[in-house]
């Protein structure tokens, strides 16, 4: 196990403040947040570093060693992030979001120039977004999963849904006349076109072709690209297929570079839930974040939309 240097950052405020909630005050984070540094600076170095009383953090004798130990070089680590930080006025709160990189693109990059708060972006899959969010390293989580956890909660904001779209410049003459009905002979066709996919996520495609076809894709991507919106620009130059959510290839597809080529047998829709730690700090600059998302985010087929997270609530 390794230290990490915010732990004994959280253990000064918490020791110089003598309550967990004034130490979050001072480092503009959550409790929570807070109380898990400390847990793990005690796990780490295998002492209680302080008591826990109803109103006051009172240090061990341990803690007031470590204090004594730690104060000079952490004031010295101040200073020099003093010397560095470029100076803005009154302190900024910051607020840590963690969504795929998609997402950020199309809803929420825009809106940083704007922002009155600082705003750490953190990107990748669902499980590791969560576990980021429960250990109080995240604030917000856009995730098509939720976890059960008593310090979190999840909202239903928006659906997505999954269809295999392809290139303008695709050759479909041999789909036109194609029975789609007959899955031995759609799942052959399938198997000859040309397939993009992105480095490190097959979730989507699986996911498609388990729900229509009950069994996952028999043939390799031909190109594996970084994300999403690489795919979506390769389509629009040439040919090939992709499994996409509509949220992200809305615009190509109003644009006309790309063209929805099958919706499946059955609707594939993933529920996208907003995940947030309980009585945050930061909670008004969560709610706009929330808000902006929400507009983004909002379905072309509003009935749709509305129907879909009723049927969740």
């Amino acid at each position: 196990m390794q230290a990490n240097l915010e732990w004994f950052r959280t253990f000064k405020s918490i020791y110089e403040t003598g309550t967990l909630s004034g130490a979050a005050k001072q480092l503009y984070v959550s409790q929570p947040g807070v109380g898990l540094h400390l847990n793990a600076l005690e796990t780490y170095t295998g002492y209680t570093l302080f008591e826990r009383t109803s109103r006051k953090m009172v240090p061990t004798e341990r803690g007031h060693l470590l204090y004594q130990q730690l104060q000079h070089s952490l004031h010295i680590l101040e200073e020099i992030e003093g010397r560095f930080r470029r100076k803005s006025g009154a302190d900024r709160p910051t607020v840590s979001v963690g969504m795929c990189v998609e997402s950020f693109q199309q809803a929420l990059e825009k809106h940083i120039p704007s922002l009155d708060f600082n705003l750490i972006m953190q990107f990748g899959e669902n499980e590791k977004l969560t576990e980021l969010l429960e250990n109080g390293g995240i604030d917000l989580v856009l995730a098509t999963q939720t976890k059960s956890s008593p310090n979190l909660e999840y909202e239903p904001f928006a659906s997505e849904k999954l269809m295999i779209v392809c290139g303008r410049n695709t050759d479909l003459s041999t789909w036109e006349s194609l029975d789609t009905g007959n899955k031995s002979l759609l799942l052959h066709w399938f198997q000859q076109q040309i397939w993009y996919n992105t480095a490190s996520d097959m979730r989507l495609l699986n996911q498609f072709w388990k729900a229509n076809f009950g069994l996952l894709p028999e043939f390799v991507p031909n190109y594996i690209v970084p994300n999403k919106f690489s795919i979506i620009r390769c389509l629009s130059a040439g040919e090939g297929l992709a499994v996409l959510p509509d949220f992200i290839c809305r615009e190509a597809l109003a644009s006309g570079e790309l063209k929805v080529l099958w919706e499946g047998y059955v609707a594939v829709e993933n529920t996208m839930y907003f995940g947030k730690r309980r009585n945050s700090i930061n909670e008004e600059q969560i709610k706009f974040l929330q808000e902006k998302l929400h507009l983004a985010f909002a379905s072309t087929d509003p009935q749709r939309q509305t129907h879909h997270l009723q049927g969740e609530l």
